[in-house]
């Protein structure tokens, strides 16, 4: 998580305060940004999309703790996630890009502290929680933090890249 977490801010590092603030040019082609990232239309959706993830991740280990058996995705979205992305994004239309790395931050410091909190045993059988069926607590951790710090890096990268042209 943490080195996924430094890379994520490395990319962010690399781009000027235009290039962070420029509105991407691949988010209508999913081919090249996957069709996640979609409605990010720039580096604060981008960081508050990840944000929200992170949240639905800290409330379905609340969930887990307090014995109620809920999914990670709320029931209405549940067959329809990109909808859900789309109005996660609209939530913070008016958040500031500063604001949206302070909040990402400060749930990527709790989803180390989750994922800590968890033995060995709770992070990598799996079956031992209900709520994640046939797939391990690590692997719903993997996805709100190191792997979509990949996906994220990769399409700043990629952002980057296209504003030097």
């Amino acid at each position: 998580m943490q080195e996924g977490y430094a890379k994520l801010n490395e990319q962010i590092d690399k781009l000027s305060a235009e290039t962070a603030a420029a509105p991407f040019s691949f988010a209508a082609d999913p081919k090249k940004c996957g069709v996640r990232w979609t409605y990010d239309r720039c580096l604060r959706d981008l960081l508050t999309h990840l944000y929200e993830w992170q949240v639905l991740m800290r409330v379905f280990v609340g969930n887990i703790r307090e014995g109620h058996p809920k999914d990670y995705l709320p029931d209405e979205y549940r067959r329809n996630y990109h909808e859900m992305d789309k109005m996660l994004v609209e939530k913070h239309q008016n958040t500031s890009l500063d604001e949206a790395k302070h909040l990402l931050e400060q749930t990527h410091r709790e989803m180390v502290g989750l994922a800590e909190s968890f033995t060995d045993d709770e992070l990598m059988a799996k079956g031992v929680f209900k709520n994640t069926y046939t797939t391990t607590m690590a692997a719903y951790f993997e996805s709100v933090t190191t792997s979509a710090y990949a996906q994220a890096a990769k399409l700043l990268k990629t952002h980057h890249k296209n504003s030097q042209q």
